[in-house]
């Protein structure tokens, strides 16, 4: 909250969580519950898991408010989930299908475009 500049208040509605929920974890009087650090990675995944959970490393994956480039190292997505702490899994909802690109526009700076569809008989 610190490093934002964030008051636990808005901290609090940036995670979705009730205010009594961070003043509760600040004063020591509770420790954070897994939803509420799956809830802080979810509205912040540039911040370490490992630093968050465990206090060792660098706070930041990537700086604040730049996201993670193609080629920059994650570690991997099973790592992820070894270093969060165990709970019963919960039922999940299926999936909705992923969403496919459709149409591409190339807009030129001569007001030309280009169009591209992964369906020929899209126009």
């Amino acid at each position: 909250m610190k490093s934002l500049n964030l008051s636990a208040r808005q901290f609090a509605e940036q995670i979705h969580v009730q205010p009594g929920t961070i003043s509760n974890m600040m004063s020591g009087r509770n420790n954070p519950s897994y939803e509420v650090i799956k809830r802080i990675l979810i509205r912040y995944p540039e911040l370490n898991p490992e630093w968050l959970i465990n206090e060792q490393g660098d706070m930041w994956r990537t700086p604040p408010g730049k996201e993670a480039g193609l080629f920059d190292a994650q570690p991997p997505e099973a790592t992820r989930r070894a270093s969060a702490p165990q709970q019963k899994e919960e039922p999940q909802t299926p999936a909705a299908p992923p969403k496919q690109i459709a149409r591409i526009v190339v807009y030129y700076t001569d007001n030309t475009f280009e169009e591209f569809t992964s369906n020929p008989l899209i126009h």
